[in-house]
């Protein structure tokens, strides 16, 4: 680990563990999108591994994509490397996990939504709040309404509300919320129910589980990404919302 990593992949026995290193928001920039892709890619079909864990260093799992980068010259870069991250982590052959503290919001709730297991602290918040600074998720559309419903996922999106822990794991946002001092506990149970399993059974198992959601992911992240870039940032809110969020003050809407 060296202090130019914004998220670092560690292997220990049979885990894999992607922590994300960029206090004090996890911000993703394109350089740190970059690192965790990467870090999925060179596990590759490990026969060692039995799970991959995604967690924080910091008090926040992760606020969303770095604002900072919304401009011309590196907003198609972060977001095509943010889709490429989300296709791995999707491929990815065995269970992924994500142990979520704090805020979980924009791409911070995709990406924990994306694992196949969300075990979080009962004083985290889920939500997807691109709205409020004149934006709009890139994969939350496609992946929400299958865990909670259109409905629900529509008053996320286009509401920005922020979600609970307890409230998200009954609408089935997560799969447990518990005390932050039982989270490790929770987790290692978690793993042992897998490590009793097979291997082999297991893998297809995602398999069958992920294929419908690799074909939706394909086509729709590229419309998705199309209509962000070539229709929403041609808005002048758009362009507001970014200065406005980065400039720390209230957007003025102009409606256009």
């Amino acid at each position: 680990m060296t202090t130019n990593e914004l998220a670092s992949l560690n292997i220990t026995g049979d885990l894999a563990r992607l922590t994300l290193r960029r206090p004090p928001m996890n911000f993703l920039s394109y350089k740190m999108l970059r690192q965790m892709h990467e870090g999925v890619l060179n596990l590759g079909d490990s026969p060692s591994c039995r799970a991959l864990l995604l967690d924080s260093e910091t008090p926040t799992f992760c606020a969303g994509l770095d604002m900072g980068e919304h401009v011309e010259e590196t907003l198609f870069l972060q977001l095509e490397e943010y889709h490429d991250f989300v296709k791995a982590l999707n491929a990815f052959p065995r269970p992924t996990i994500a142990i979520v503290k704090g805020m979980a919001l924009g791409a911070g709730n995709e990406i924990a939504a994306l694992c196949d297991f969300v075990l979080a602290s009962e004083k985290s918040t889920f939500g997807q709040p691109e709205i409020n600074v004149g934006s709009i998720p890139t994969l939350a559309p496609v992946v929400l309404p299958g865990l909670i419903g259109g409905r629900l996922a529509l008053e996320m999106i286009l509401t920005g509300k922020l979600v609970p822990a307890t409230e998200a794991q009954r609408i089935g946002l997560i799969h447990k919320a518990v005390r932050e001092e039982q989270l490790n506990a929770e987790v290692e149970s978690l793993l042992n129910t897998i490590r009793g399993l097979s291997k082999s059974v297991m893998a297809l198992a995602i398999e069958s589980v992920r294929h419908a959601r690799r074909r939706s992911l394909e086509g729709n992240l590229r419309e998705l990404q199309s209509l962000y870039l070539n229709q929403l940032m041609d808005l002048e809110d758009a362009v507001e919302g970014v200065n406005a969020f980065v400039e720390k003050r209230s957007p003025k809407w102009k409606h256009r």
